[in-house]
């Protein structure tokens, strides 16, 4: 078994205000795992931290981490406004070592390859969300970690997410998702980590 996470008594939070209390985690490379609870009850706090993200308080936590690549599709855009969106490709996957042809190819797939040289500060909420899909389809991380997958997404985002899904679920990458409620995005789950309990 190989973990890329591990936690005991995980506890996390912003100043002193505690957000996540006491928390026994293990997540193992290869399987799928969801996140659910309600407003406000830390699950954007930690997929920041097990995508290693957080900047917050980890108080007394025990964390154990994997040496493995892991990339967080955030509730807030990570792309880089003023630049284009080829840009952000070159920035963000630039140890990557990826060949132009088939950059463009996933870019075609995700209907990008139009708007490439577009700044970003210019697309929708949805487009932004489409080009981080496509920017973690090119890296193929370890782990994807990914908050809220559906929101700011139309029918053909969302099939395209769901392919992406479906896509690493038989490279045997790991998945993790979080939401307010189970969102049957994934064929598998390992665990669901409720943290309305």
């Amino acid at each position: 078994m190989s973990l890329f996470f591990k936690s005991k008594n995980l506890s996390l939070g912003y100043g002193n205000q505690l957000v996540i209390s006491n928390k026994d985690i293990s997540l193992e490379l290869s399987k799928n795992y969801e996140i659910v609870g309600k407003n406000g009850s830390g699950k954007t706090t930690l997929i920041m931290c097990i995508s290693k993200n957080f900047i917050g308080n980890t108080f007394k936590s025990y964390i154990e981490r994997g040496n493995n690549s892991i990339l967080e599709i955030g509730s807030t855009p990570s792309l880089i406004p003023k630049m284009s969106l080829i840009e952000n490709i070159n920035y963000f996957l630039h140890n990557e070592n990826l060949d132009e042809k088939y950059i463009l190819e996933i870019l075609n797939k995700y209907e990008l390859y139009s708007f490439k040289n577009d700044l970003v500060e210019d697309f929708s909420s949805g487009m932004v969300k489409r080009s981080e899909i496509a920017i973690a389809d090119m890296k193929n991380p370890d782990v994807l970690c990914v908050d809220e997958p559906m929101v700011y997404l139309d029918e053909g985002g969302s099939r395209l997410l769901l392919d992406l899904f479906k896509k690493r679920e038989f490279d045997g990458k790991s998945t993790i998702l979080s939401s307010q409620e189970t969102i049957n995005a994934l064929s598998n789950i390992e665990r669901t980590i409720n943290l309305n309990d």
